[in-house]
């Protein structure tokens, strides 16, 4: 029997398989250590399965997750989630972080009063949290070591006026022939360019992970990982707001400003990145991926994920406790409420996370105060430090 149209070979396969007994395979079972239930608290009206689905796989995307095409990572029964990081493909080397992670949140009163854990607050950790953020992406906690894997110019670009530095910012550029040898340096420092006073104090290492996210790492003067960026110098803030700057791409420079002597002016500089940017979005372009390169603003969902759980309305907090909302709102009265500055459609009536986590009816794992800027308390769950 022939069969014709575009579901021919759909039917075709079908018959094949009733032929035979046989059925599309499961995935292999993955070691319990390796899975992780996660649960979807609404965070805003308009919220969907299918936004929180699009956060989640860039939030694992963002910590190195390969996420192939036909993995089975993530498996859905209503508003729950289950993730198996067996099939997600993560770093090579960070299985043991990742397993101890999810060891802290199975332990959490949270998980054991409802088997499962926000997604915001896993979203919150895993990329707010510089310590979690190091050693899922495997980031290097040596600077010297981490940079000695890339070749770089031997001019350098002076940002003389930057978006993001108080001061000037100087820039290290690849010597990239293909994606995999893309990285940057950033140093952070004092002092004008124009009479060659610049010192550096910081620095910020770029580089692309397999899966075609950029990793940020942070790194002091003595070469060792920071949790965040020196206010003093810079805006940078921790490495998530690194990832929200750049959303997922290399940025040209944002302000003009004329170059100084013995560096690459801004036109030459926003050139190279254009030029890098190539070899970045054809590298993307060539991966067995679930996460769809081409569509600019997905990173949004993830970075609503962790805005939604970090500044909460009544009704979230409402559907994470258990309670009516009439409940909720008695157990915050007195708690002082803002406007989201982002985003004004969530609300001008949201809490602070630090402020109701303790009201919840069980203990909970606790998240940084602010996933994208310095927190005076960082969790420190698992670390990449020796």
């Amino acid at each position: 029997m022939k069969i014709s149209g575009p579901r021919g070979g759909w039917i075709a396969g079908l018959l094949v398989l009733l032929a035979t007994g046989c059925a599309p395979e499961a995935a292999p079972p993955s070691d319990a250590r390796d899975v992780i239930e996660l649960r979807w608290i609404q965070g805003y009206a308009d919220e969907s399965r299918d936004d929180v689905e699009t956060g989640l796989l860039w939030s694992l995307s963002l910590v190195g997750a390969g996420l192939p095409e036909k993995s089975q990572a993530l498996r859905w029964q209503d508003h729950r989630v289950t993730l198996d990081i067996g099939q997600a493909q993560v770093l090579d080397g960070t299985l043991p972080a990742w397993r101890q992670l999810f060891a802290a949140l199975k332990f959490s009163g949270e998980y054991r009063a409802h088997g499962a854990v926000d997604i915001g607050r896993f979203a919150a950790i895993t990329l707010g949290s510089p310590e979690q953020y190091y050693a899922l992406t495997g980031a290097n906690p040596d600077y010297q070591a981490a940079r000695s894997r890339y070749r770089f110019d031997e001019r350098k670009a002076a940002i003389v006026r930057s978006a993001v530095a108080h001061g000037g910012r100087l820039i290290e550029l690849p010597r990239a022939d293909k994606a995999e040898q893309l990285a940057f340096v950033a140093f952070e420092g004092s002092g004008s360019f124009t009479d060659g006073s610049f010192a550096p104090h910081e620095m910020e290492l770029v580089d692309m992970m397999p899966n075609g996210q950029l990793r940020f790492a942070l790194y002091g003067l003595d070469g060792r990982l920071k949790h965040s960026a020196t206010r003093e110098l810079t805006a940078a803030g921790k490495p998530a707001k690194c990832m929200w700057c750049h959303e997922s791409g290399l940025q040209p420079t944002f302000l003009d400003f004329a170059g100084a002597s013995g560096y690459y002016d801004r036109a030459t500089f926003d050139l190279r990145v254009g030029q890098q940017r190539v070899l970045l979005n054809a590298y993307r372009d060539g991966l067995d991926t679930r996460i769809d390169y081409t569509e600019a603003q997905d990173h949004t969902f993830a970075e609503l994920l962790y805005l939604t759980f970090e500044e909460p309305s009544l009704e979230r907090l409402a559907g994470e406790w258990g309670v009516p909302v009439e409940r909720a709102a008695e157990l915050l009265r007195g708690k002082p409420t803002h406007a989201q500055a982002e985003f004004a459609w969530l609300g001008s009536e949201l809490y602070r996370r630090e402020d109701v986590d303790g009201l919840a009816p069980y203990a909970v794992l606790a998240a940084p105060r602010s996933v994208r800027e310095e927190s005076v308390a960082e969790p420190a769950i698992v670390s990449v430090r020796p």
